[in-house]
């Protein structure tokens, strides 16, 4: 079967940095305690491990895979990148992710090419979300002409149904401060769903 022919792939392989945690163990008592004749048969296996990853070796040939040189993750360690991929080998093979989520090439890339059509055509929802981060929800709201559910003196409240997610709701206020010009800014707010006047939406952003 497929999963018994992958089986066997898997564990006929060796493992490069992956092995490198139990390598490093024998690697201390080499180094330590020159212990270099009861180690010497993970020479090859510790090289292997510092300088490729996953290699499958056969009678005549070897297969063996670079390790990558690119990498960039955010302060979680989750892979993500504004400016490139995220992983990246030296045969050009990349990802792209934002915050630990895989996203296609244009998003970070060209993320003039994200429009309205693409977000509400996206079926992960994950994916989706980055999307609108990378558009600006206040945009999104404007450019699909989303019409409020709800005003009075506090604002205005907008919903816009997505697919197989919450509605986005938010709520634009001005800002009670005027700029040194005099006029006063707008600002659109995220509130959850499930309020119902701009009223609610505003003190549910207090608290």
């Amino acid at each position: 079967s497929v999963w018994d022919s992958v089986g066997d792939s898997v564990w006929a392989s060796g493992y490069g940095q992956h092995d490198a945690a139990w390598l490093a163990f024998y690697e201390f008592f080499k180094d330590a305690l020159s212990l270099n004749k009861e180690t010497k048969k993970l020479y090859g296996l510790i090289e292997q491990a510092k300088n490729a990853g996953w290699f499958l070796p056969h009678q005549n040939i070897c297969w063996i895979s670079e390790r990558h040189h690119v990498l960039s993750r955010d302060e979680r360690g989750r892979i993500h990148s504004l400016s490139g991929p995220s992983i990246g080998f030296p045969d050009g093979w990349k990802i792209y992710a934002f915050h630990g989520v895989r996203v296609p090439e244009f998003i970070i890339e060209r993320p003039d090419e994200i429009s309205v059509e693409k977000i509400d055509g996206q079926s992960n929802t994950e994916i989706r979300r980055v999307m609108l981060e990378r558009f600006g929800l206040e945009r999104f709201l404007r450019e699909s002409h989303t019409e409020p559910i709800h005003a009075d003196a506090f604002g205005v409240l907008y919903q816009r149904t997505l697919n197989q997610d919450e509605p986005l709701t938010m709520v634009k206020v001005i800002n009670s401060t005027p700029e040194p010009d005099g006029t006063r800014r707008e600002y659109f707010l995220r509130v959850p769903p499930t309020v119902k006047t701009a009223h609610e939406a505003v003190a549910w952003t207090f608290g």
